[in-house]
C-alpha cells in the first residue's frame, strides 16, 4: 500500500458505512415497487448465504433506490444498494440482476473498499510530502509537478488497481451467483445490454473494464460457473436451464 499506510479496520469501516447508508436512505428516494423490493431482497439474501463463508457475521441489507442509472453498489458491513435503472435495463431478469449483486458482494468479501481507502490515504500523504519538498520552488514549477503527480497516481496506480478489483469481483461474483442457483450465462446478456446502452470513456480513463473485455473474461470462466449452477439447482430440487 502507498507510503506504508496501515489498513483501516473492518469494524470501523462497517460502522462508518452503516451511518453513511442510513444517511443515504434518508436523502434519496426509496423504491415503492413491491415486486422490485422483494426480488432484490431474495436475490441478495441467497447470494449472501453463499458468501457467508468469506463474510461470517455480516449484517446484510438490500435496498432499491429510485434512480435512473443502471448501477448498484456495496459498502463494508454488507450494505447493498440497487438502482431501479439497473432492474429496468435487466428487464427484471433475476439471473441478470443476480450477477450484478454477486459482483458487488464480491467487492465486500475482497475488502476492496478498505484497500482503496487505504491507498487513497497513502496517495494523499505522498502529495503532502511533495508539496513540502517544493516549498522553495516558484508557483509554476509547483503546479507542473503536482499536476504530474496527480495524473501519475490516477493513471499509473489508482485506476489500474481498481480495474484489478473489478476483475476479481467479476470472477468471484460470477461463482457466487451460480452457487446461489442463478444462471451465470445471464452475465453475458446483461453486459451485452450495457455495451449497447451508451457511450463509454476509453478504458484507460475508466475504473471499470469495457463491456467487451468483461464479456470475454466472463466467458473464459463460464464452464466452471455453469457447473456450479447445475449443482446448486440440483441441490435445491430444481431443474437447471439447459
Amino acid at each position: 500500500m502507498g507510503c506504508g499506510t496501515a489498513m483501516l479496520s473492518d469494524e470501523n469501516l462497517a460502522k462508518r458505512a452503516k451511518r453513511d447508508f442510513n444517511r443515504m436512505k434518508g436523502k434519496e428516494t426509496l423504491s415503492t415497487n413491491a415486486s422490485h423490493n422483494k426480488m432484490i431482497k431474495e436475490i441478495g439474501e441467497r447470494i449472501a448465504g453463499v458468501a457467508q463463508v468469506d463474510l461470517p457475521g455480516t449484517e446484510w441489507e438490500f435496498v432499491v433506490f429510485e434512480k435512473k442509472e443502471a448501477n448498484a453498489f456495496a459498502m463494508p458491513g454488507g450494505k447493498v444498494g440497487v438502482y431501479s435503472g439497473l432492474i429496468e435495463l435487466a428487464d427484471g431478469d433475476a439471473d441478470e440482476i443476480a450477477v450484478v449483486i454477486g459482483h458487488e458482494i464480491a467487492h465486500v468479501s475482497f475488502r476492496h473498499s478498505n484497500k482503496r481507502m487505504t491507498q487513497a490515504m497513502g496517495i494523499a500523504l505522498g502529495g503532502v510530502i511533495l508539496n513540502a519538498a517544493l516549498r522553495d520552488k516558484d508557483s509554476t514549477d509547483r503546479r507542473l509537478a503536482t499536476g504530474a503527480y496527480a495524473a501519475g497516481t490516477t493513471l499509473g496506480m489508482t485506476l489500474p488497481y481498481s480495474r484489478e478489483n473489478e476483475r476479481e469481483a467479476d470472477h468471484r461474483g460470477l461463482f457466487y451467483s451460480a452457487m446461489a442457483g442463478y444462471d451465470p450465462r445471464a452475465a453475458i446478456r446483461f453486459w451485452s445490454k450495457m455495451k449497447k446502452s451508451g457511450k463509454r470513456l476509453p478504458e484507460i480513463f475508466s475504473t471499470h473494464p469495457n463491456p467487451g473485455k468483461r464479456i470475454e473474461f466472463l466467458e473464459s470462466h463460464m464452464d466452471r460457473a455453469y457447473a456450479l449452477y447445475v449443482e446448486a439447482k440440483n441441490a435445491r430440487g430444481e431443474k437447471p436451464n439447459p
